[in-house]
């Protein structure tokens, strides 16, 4: 029984963590199923790449993932997966090679928080975008990556051509 009280109370955090956020995944940090599991559903995934009392990485959760049409398009669309920067969880990126959370992010030169790092269904990172977004923004990320705009145009240049 005790073995069983100790997963729920590792597993809290996430459980309240992810009621507020609906497309934030439960993970394990194993971001080749976790690559799978979005694929299976039609979705692509993304890291919120975070870091304990980053304030911008409470912004994002407290206004950003707050707002009911990033809920919606993200909840259809997206897996968000986060990583902690100064994390010694174990992951296995999407080539199966086990490191911390910590050296993940080194990996992709993740210093600072948030980070937000957008996968095609392939695993290929097709965004890479830093700081604090307000909603409307960050839903045109999303279209970006959904609507397949990678492919042939600078993020940028998409962001601005239809933030009008």
């Amino acid at each position: 029984m005790k073995k069983y009280a100790y997963a729920l109370i590792l597993l809290l955090p996430l459980v309240c963590i992810s009621a507020g956020i609906p497309f934030l995944k439960p993970s394990m940090l194993n971001l080749k199923d976790d690559l799978e599991d979005a694929k299976k559903e039609g979705k692509y995934l993304f890291i919120m790449f975070h870091q304990e009392g980053c304030p911008f990485c409470d912004k994002m959760r407290k206004i950003t993932f707050q707002d009911r049409s990033v809920q919606d398009y993200f909840t259809k669309h997206f897996y968000m997966v986060e990583v902690d920067i100064r994390g010694s969880n174990e992951v296995v990126d999407l080539g199966g090679e086990k490191m911390t959370e910590k050296q993940f992010a080194h990996k992709y030169g993740v210093r600072l928080t948030p980070v937000f790092m957008f996968f095609d269904q392939k695993g290929n990172i097709v965004a890479k975008v830093p700081g604090y977004i307000e909603p409307k923004e960050f839903i045109l990320i999303g279209r970006y990556v959904v609507e397949g705009h990678y492919k042939n145009t600078n993020l940028i240049k998409f962001i601005r051509e239809n933030s009008k």
